[in-house]
C-alpha cells in the first residue's frame, strides 16, 4: 500500500493489507481514528471513512475501514482530528477574494488624513494623467473615517489627495462609495446631460437619490455615494463584480480550497462573468462546484418613463440558462434581486448621514458630539422629528435650502433643518416590480436569491414570495434570503412557513463598537453609547435572529460575503460567531439567537447542498456521495462541549478533497 500523509501534521499509519482482499474492493484512501461529522439526517458521528475514485465508499468504524485497505491504499491516521463535508459558501463574490494590481486599502481602519495619504500614494504609483479615474478597492466604510484637522469629510480628504483626478473608493461591502469633487462634477442626469452633483442638482435632477447621497451642513455632497448613486458619476467598473483578469481565476480556486470550500454560489454574477468560470473549468483548475446567482442591472431594462421590461429580463436569463444547461460544473438556475441596500449611517458627518436600508419604523435622528483629536463620537441626544418645529420645517423645506438660513436655524435650535427629515430608507426597486420579477422568475423555474437587510425589505420580499402562484411545494424551487440583518418578530413564522433558506453571514454577528455606532443609534433611541448593547432594544432583540427563524421552520445556510470586511472567506470565524455571538471583551449580540455547532456545520454543508440543488451527490459524508471532504486540526464538537467555542475561529484546514482529488494540503 502507498502511504498518504499531510506533511508535518498527521502521523502515518502503517497497516498491512489482507492477502485475500480483492484489489477491486480496495479503497484509494482511508481515514481512521478521527471525529467524522457526517451531516446526515441523524447527524451521525463516525471514526473512519473510505474513498474510491470520486466517491465515498464507506463511513463507519475503524474496523470496517481497515477491511478496505489494499496494497495501493493511502491511509491516514486522523489522530482525533475532525473530518467534515466540503463547505458550501452560498453567498460569496469569488472574484473579490484575490487582490489584483490596482490600489487597495485592504479594509484598514484609517482616519481621513490617512485615507488622503494612502490615495495620494496610490495616485503616484499609477502615474495617471490629469482627468483619468483612480478606482480604489476595499475601503472600510464602517470603521475609521474620523475627521482630522482640515479634513471634515471624505470629499475634502479625496480632494486633498487627488485634486486633478476623479477618485472613487469602493466600499468593502459593495454598497458604499466615496468620491471627490472631480468625480462629483461628472454626474449625469436622466437625460444624459452632465450636470454634476451639488446642492442645486440634489434638489432637482437627483432628488430621488437623496437617501443615498451624503451631504454636509450646507447641503452640498460630502463625497458619500451609496448604492445606485455611485453610477451617476460614471465610474470605471468595480472589479469584484465586474470581473478580474482570467489569469487570477486559478488563485480563486486555490483560496477556496485552502478554506475547505468545495461549492460556492457567486452572489451577484453578471452574465459576462460566466466565461471566466468556463475558462477555469476548461483548464482543469476548477476545484469547486459552481452556481451563479445571476445579477442583472435593472437600469439596462428601464425605459425613459421608468417602466421595467420584465419579459426582456427573463428572456436574457433563459438564454443564459440554455447556453450553460449541458456544461457540468456550472449552474445558472438562480437569479439575484436586491430588495434594499445597507443599514449603516455615518455618525462622524455633521449632520450624520442616515442609513438607507428599508425599515418599518423611521430612522432616529441622533445628535453626536465629535472629539476630533480622539476620533470618537458620543450620543448627546436626538432630534424630535415629531415636534411642531420639525413639522414646520418639512412643510417649508425649500425655505431652508439656503446655507445661511440653515446655519441660523442650527444656531437657534442646535440641529440642522435636514435632521427633521423622516426616512424609512429605500427599496432598491419599486415593490410592484419586486413582486412581478419574483413571479416571473418562479414561473420560469428560477430560484430567487434576495438581498434583504432591513425589516421592511424582509417584509417586502416575503410579500413577493407569498404571492408566487406556484407555491413553494408545487414549484419545487428553493428560494433564499441573503443577510437578513433585521427581522420584525411578527415575520419570523412567515419565513418559516415559506420554507425559505437563510444565507446568514455569521461573522457579522460580532459586537464591534465602531460598526455598531453606525447602526444601533439610528434604530433605537439610546441614552449615550453606554447603551449601545442594551438587550431590550428593538435592534438587539431582532438582529440576525438565527435560532428563532430555525425554530420557525426556516433552513439555515451560510455565506461569507467575501470580500466584504476581508477578502478571506473565513468559514470557521463564521461558525464561531454563529455559536457565540460574542467578542473577546464579553459583549454579546442577541444571545437568544445563538445556534449550536452542529447547526452551524449543517448550514455550511448539507443545507448549503440542498439550496445548491445537489444534495443527492454531496453535502454530507455518506457512501455513494462525492468525496468532497475537509480535514481540520480540531474537533469543533468537543470544543463546544468543553466550553471552548471561542477557539473555533482558529481552526486550520489540513486537507481538502474535491470529488476524491486532493486540492489542498497544508504545509
Amino acid at each position: 500500500m502507498r502511504l498518504f500523509a499531510i506533511p508535518g501534521i498527521l502521523a502515518l499509519l502503517l497497516l498491512s493489507a489482507c492477502s485475500e482482499k480483492e484489489a477491486g474492493n480496495a479503497a484509494d484512501r482511508v481515514f481512521l481514528n478521527g471525529t467524522v461529522y457526517t451531516a446526515d439526517s441523524e447527524r451521525s458521528l463516525a471514526t473512519a471513512l473510505a474513498v474510491r475514485g470520486e466517491r465515498i465508499t464507506y463511513v463507519g468504524d475503524d474496523a470496517g475501514a481497515r477491511a478496505l485497505i489494499g496494497d495501493d491504499t493511502q491511509v491516514l491516521d486522523l489522530a482525533g482530528r475532525m473530518l467534515i463535508p466540503g463547505l458550501h459558501d452560498m453567498h460569496i463574490h469569488p472574484m473579490g477574494i484575490v487582490e489584483g494590481d490596482g490600489c487597495d486599502l485592504a479594509s484598514a481602519v484609517l482616519d481621513l488624513g490617512q485615507i488622503a495619504a494612502a490615495v495620494s500614494e496610490c495616485l503616484a504609483s499609477q502615474e495617471l494623467a490629469a482627468g483619468e479615474w483612480l478606482p480604489v478597492d476595499q475601503w472600510n466604510f464602517s470603521n475609521g473615517n474620523q475627521p482630522v484637522a482640515g479634513l471634515r469629510n471624505l470629499r475634502m480628504a479625496l480632494d486633498a489627495a487627488a485634486p486633478d483626478n476623479p477618485v472613487i473608493l469602493w466600499g468593502n461591502d459593495g454598497h458604499h462609495g466615496a468620491v471627490n469633487s472631480q468625480a462629483l462634477a461628472r454626474a449625469v442626469n436622466a437625460e444624459g446631460i452632465i450636470v454634476g452633483i451639488s446642492a442645486a442638482t440634489l434638489a432637482t435632477d437627483f432628488s430621488t437619490y437623496r437617501d443615498t447621497i451624503g451631504v454636509d451642513a450646507r447641503g452640498e455632497p460630502n463625497g458619500e455615494l451609496h448604492e445606485t448613486a455611485r453610477q451617476l458619476v460614471q465610474p470605471p467598473p468595480w472589479g469584484i463584480i465586474g470581473g478580474i483578469d482570467a489569469e487570477l481565476m486559478p488563485r480563486v480556486a486555490e483560496k477556496l480550497a485552502e478554506n475547505g470550500i468545495t461549492a460556492i454560489q457567486d452572489a451577484a454574477a453578471p452574465p459576462a462573468s460566466l466565461a471566466l468560470y468556463k475558462g477555469l473549468l476548461d483548464s482543469g483548475d476548477m476545484s469547486f462546484h459552481f452556481s451563479a446567482s445571476l445579477f442583472q442591472d435593472v437600469g439596462d431594462f428601464t425605459d425613459a418613463d421608468g417602466a421595467i421590461d420584465v419579459p426582456a429580463m427573463l428572456a436574457e436569463l433563459e438564454e443564459i440558462r440554455e447556453a450553460y444547461r449541458d456544461i457540468a460544473g456550472i449552474r445558472t438556475e438562480t437569479a439575484k434581486i436586491f430588495v434594499d441596500g445597507v443599514i449603516e449611517g455615518n455618525p462622524l458627518n455633521d449632520p450624520p448621514t442616515l442609513p438607507n436600508a428599508a425599515v418599518l419604523s423611521a430612522y432616529k435622528q441622533p445628535q453626536f458630539a465629535i472629539d476630533l483629536e480622539a476620533g470618537q463620537a458620543e450620543i448627546k441626544g436626538y432630534v424630535d422629528t415629531g415636534s411642531e418645529l420639525c413639522q414646520q420645517v418639512r412643510e417649508q423645506e425649500a425655505r431652508y435650502a439656503d446655507v445661511s438660513t440653515a446655519a441660523a436655524f442650527r444656531d437657534q435650535h442646535g440641529f440642522f433643518p435636514v435632521q427633521c427629515r423622516i426616512s424609512r430608507g429605500v427599496l432598491e426597486h419599486p415593490a410592484n416590480f419586486i413582486s412581478a420579477y419574483m413571479r416571473a422568475l418562479d414561473k420560469a423555474g428560477f430560484k430567487i436569491h434576495a438581498h434583504v437587510i432591513g425589516d421592511r425589505a424582509v417584509r417586502t420580499a416575503l410579500d413577493g414570495f407569498e404571492g408566487l402562484p406556484a407555491g413553494k411545494d408545487a414549484s419545487g424551487l428553493r428560494h433564499s434570503l441573503g443577510h437578513v440583518q433585521l427581522v420584525a418578530p411578527e415575520d419570523y413564522q412567515r419565513i418559516g412557513d415559506l420554507g425559505l433558506y437563510l444565507v446568514f453571514t455569521y461573522a457579522w454577528i460580532n459586537p464591534d463598537f465602531l460598526y455598531d455606532l453606525t447602526v444601533n443609534p439610528f434604530i433605537d433611541e439610546l441614552n449615550g453609547v453606554a447603551e449601545l448593547y442594551r438587550p431590550d432594544s428593538y435592534y438587539m432583540r431582532n438582529v440576525y435572529p438565527a435560532s428563532q427563524l430555525q425554530a420557525a421552520g426556516a433552513v439555515l445556510a451560510a455565506g461569507s460575503d467575501a470580500p466584504v470586511d476581508t477578502r478571506e472567506p473565513r468559514p470557521f470565524v463564521n461558525i464561531q460567531q454563529a455559536v457565540t455571538r460574542a467578542n473577546s471583551d464579553g459583549q454579546n449580540l442577541n444571545t437568544a439567537a445563538r445556534i449550536d455547532v452542529a447547526s452551524a456545520l449543517d448550514a455550511y454543508t448539507i443545507n448549503g447542498a440542498r439550496l445548491f440543488g445537489h444534495d443527492a451527490d454531496t453535502g454530507s459524508l455518506e457512501a455513494g456521495k462525492y468525496a468532497d471532504l475537509v480535514v481540520i486540526d480540531r474537533d469543533l464538537l468537543a470544543l463546544e462541549q468543553q466550553g471552548r467555542a471561542a477557539e473555533i475561529a482558529g481552526s486550520q484546514v489540513l486537507t481538502t478533497l474535491f470529488r476524491g482529488r486532493v486540492v489542498y494540503e497544508a504545509e
